[in-house]
């Protein structure tokens, strides 16, 4: 099959390698380079590097007007567009432009969790399961016809990083099955119930406060959630702190403590009421600081039995 493909962050990594050694892609499409990390310096996106690994020609169309586009694109006469984590919806005249169509890669099961932040919602709803979908993609998100569906646990342990890194590989290997089967033109297509669809906002950096008068399992799954961006973040001894690692404790005698508080602090962790339930951070990042176990943290910054957590940004 000749294929172009789409794609700009990491989870499409892992569907861009495993297509490449099975079929002839054309040309690889993302987003521009643009300033990461500390120092800000400019970079190529996570799946141009792999396909100037791989020796694939990789650019982005942001520069050029839709015509010019669709005429660039019609020139490698594609069979299939995969297009996984690119950042951009494809307006219909780019979508009909493959011999056969274009298909989409998305982390869960679909009409389930539509949107921009399926994973992170699948784990700040608690989810024990979830997984992913390749379907044929139409104009609007996420709702095009069901090709194949793979289930993937969610484990207490998960967050979203080794949850993304899950999804991103079953995703791969569903993707070589599904465009085998569209190769053969065995696919079976299924139409996605619009009146059983969920929707997943894009995260906003405030997303990442936590509220300690929900409940332990709740502060749990937002930390888990929210790992990487924004983070799971409170307010300590007027300090902002990023809580990236938790577990749920034993539940507390009602009424005990409150929300926030701090009720046992040792190098095993720092022990806080919930508005039910405590929960125990075991890993922190002060601002401007870097990702330490809280036997680290606790070497440099002074944490007492009886300070609080604020819900306050």
């Amino acid at each position: 099959m000749k294929i172009v493909f789409f794609g700009t962050s990491d989870f499409a990594v892992p569907s861009l390698a495993g297509l490449s050694g099975r079929h002839d892609i054309a040309a690889v499409i993302t987003k521009p380079d643009k300033p990461q990390g500390r120092h800000l310096l400019t970079r190529p996106s996570a799946v141009k590097a792999k396909a100037q690994e791989l020796g694939l020609p990789a650019f982005s169309l942001e520069d050029l007007l839709l015509a010019d586009a669709v005429n660039k694109l019609k020139r490698y006469e594609a069979d299939l567009f995969v297009v996984i984590a690119y950042g951009r919806i494809l307006p219909a005249g780019v979508l009909s432009l493959p011999k056969f169509y274009s298909i989409g890669l998305h982390a869960s099961l679909l009409s389930k969790y539509r949107g921009a932040s399926p994973i992170n919602w699948a784990l700040l709803n608690g989810e024990r399961q979830t997984g992913v979908t390749v379907f044929k993609l139409s104009e609007k998100m996420d709702a095009g016809d069901i090709i194949m569906q793979e289930e993937v646990e969610i484990l207490s342990s998960d967050n979203a990083q080794t949850l993304s890194v899950k999804l991103s590989e079953a995703g791969a290997d569903l993707l070589l099955k599904a465009v085998d089967a569209i190769e053969k033109r065995s696919e079976r297509l299924k139409r996605q119930k619009d009146e059983e669809a969920t929707f997943t906002p894009r995260l906003k950096k405030e997303d990442g406060l936590i509220d300690w008068k929900r409940s332990a399992a709740e502060v749990h799954n937002k930390v888990r959630a929210m790992f990487g961006w924004p983070g799971a973040f409170s307010d300590l001894n007027g300090h902002k702190v990023k809580i990236l690692a938790t577990e749920t404790g034993e539940s507390e005698r009602a009424g005990a403590h409150r929300p926030g508080e701090i009720i046992k602090v040792g190098p095993d962790g720092i022990e806080v009421s919930c508005g039910q339930g405590i929960i125990n951070v075991k890993e922190v990042q002060a601002e401007g600081g870097k990702r330490l176990a809280v036997s680290e943290y606790l070497l440099g910054h002074k944490v007492r039995v009886g300070d609080f957590f604020l819900s306050s940004p």
